[in-house]
């Protein structure tokens, strides 16, 4: 498989991906101001208060919809590298895919959804209703610190992790159906 297939595939797998997820993210703020509350700065949480029953539901059909387009969009990604093979794919093309849509999921959270809309435009869909104006909303290091916990990274090493999972089951996939 030429290189530029596997990019090309890799890059649509991972805009539908980022599509996706910033889908369930904005649409669940959108039907709960409070979905992420958990997820919001420490000085925020404890000036909001207690997350309601709608956030805590809004924020698990988002986890489903997160968790069904983790599965379903590198499944369809695997399927088009194979369709465009000769042979078996085996544990690179898809461990490539998979690393590529993280890295791209990874880089649109930290770069627009946390930086350019949460600290930056702050629109009122992600403003905790009583929290407005709060310095912790411009906390860009907050966003990082999230990303880079000490002593382990796990964020960023999910990145090649998810790489090495879509690796995996493609191959497991391709011994099985022989």
């Amino acid at each position: 498989m030429p290189l530029s297939e596997l990019l090309r595939i890799s890059l649509v797998c991972a805009a539908a991906l980022v599509a996706l997820f910033s889908g369930s993210i904005i649409g669940s703020l959108l039907i709960a101001p409070d979905a992420l509350a958990p997820d919001y700065p420490r000085a925020i949480r404890e000036r909001y208060g207690t997350q309601s029953a709608r956030g805590k539901r809004a924020a698990a059909v988002a986890g489903g919809v997160n968790l069904l387009a983790f599965i379903v969009v590198p499944v369809a990604g695997v399927h088009a590298l194979h369709r465009d093979t000769d042979g078996t794919l085996g544990f690179w093309p898809p461990f490539t895919l998979g690393t590529i849509c993280f890295l791209a999921i990874t880089l649109f959270d930290l770069l627009v959804l946390d930086w350019w809309l949460f600290c930056t435009v702050q629109p009122r869909f992600m403003v905790l209703p009583g929290t407005q104006g709060m310095p912790e909303y411009r906390d860009y290091g907050f966003h990082v610190r999230v990303l880079l916990p000490r002593p382990v990274p796990w964020p960023l090493l999910a990145i090649p992790g998810y790489g090495a999972a879509v690796g995996t089951i493609a191959c497991l996939a391709e011994a099985v159906t022989g």
